[in-house]
């Protein structure tokens, strides 16, 4: 009796098995949700007076907040968490006046966008110098020296997105100053085991110079010609 009992009871489990694997159950297709928002962007700016002798806030809160002369002060710049660079920028002027405006809206932009960047650097100001003559007749002898000065600037960024990094570069470029040049520097880096992707012969071929092969076909085809004239001409064939 117990042996026909374990029979029915391995019989049944078998079952149960069978027609939970076996069952068609319609799948309810999961789609994607869309990202929470903190804030809708049709709201912002926030209008609220943020007043820190009575209240505490952060820094995201201060950053959505409507807050008038905040362009005019030196931005929050956000602390580095790798120090992996990103990008150079550098900022060339004739007039020191325009170049600290434009590098004081790079700084600003920076830090909206959540960039961790260094303060406006100053390097050395190239400096040039002509002398000529005032005029090729009776002044000859008088000379007159004429001056340029290019004023330079650098910010340096770490530890961002390259598509960040792109529309910060993107940002600044569409809204340039007139009398003030800019040179990026980025950095772009790839995943580990590029080199044995399978299209990766195909790149290095593309970015070969075909010139470079120039010299060597025509020494290839020279020597088809002399070996082609050496063995006479070939005898017509109807």
């Amino acid at each position: 009796m117990q042996v026909a009992t374990r029979s029915v009871r391995r019989y049944l489990a078998a079952s149960v098995r069978w027609s939970s694997t076996n069952t068609n159950v319609p799948q309810i297709s999961q789609e994607p949700k869309a990202p929470v928002r903190k804030y809708d962007p049709a709201m912002l700016p926030l209008t609220e007076p943020l007043d820190p002798t009575t209240m505490d806030f952060t820094e995201e809160q201060y950053a959505a907040t409507l807050i008038h002369g905040r362009s005019v002060h030196e931005p929050f710049f956000h602390p580095r968490t790798h120090d992996i660079p990103v990008a150079n920028i550098h900022f060339r002027s004739h007039h020191i006046p325009l170049l600290n405006l434009f590098t004081h809206f790079a700084t600003h932009a920076a830090y909206s966008l959540g960039i961790p960047i260094s303060k406006v650097v100053p390097l050395p100001t190239q400096r040039t110098l002509w002398t000529v003559p005032r005029s090729p007749f009776v002044h000859k002898k008088s000379q007159e020296n004429f001056e340029r000065k290019v004023h330079k600037r650098v910010i340096k960024a770490w530890d961002a997105d390259s598509e960040v990094v792109a529309h910060w570069v993107a940002y600044l470029r569409a809204h340039v100053l007139a009398g003030v040049g800019m040179r990026v520097i980025t950095w772009d880096r790839v995943p580990l085991g590029i080199g044995s992707y399978p299209n990766l012969a195909a790149i290095d071929n593309g970015l070969k110079n075909p010139s470079r092969n120039v010299p060597k076909q025509i020494a290839n085809l020279g020597k088809q010609i002399i070996k082609d004239e050496a063995q006479g001409p070939t005898p017509f064939q109807i």
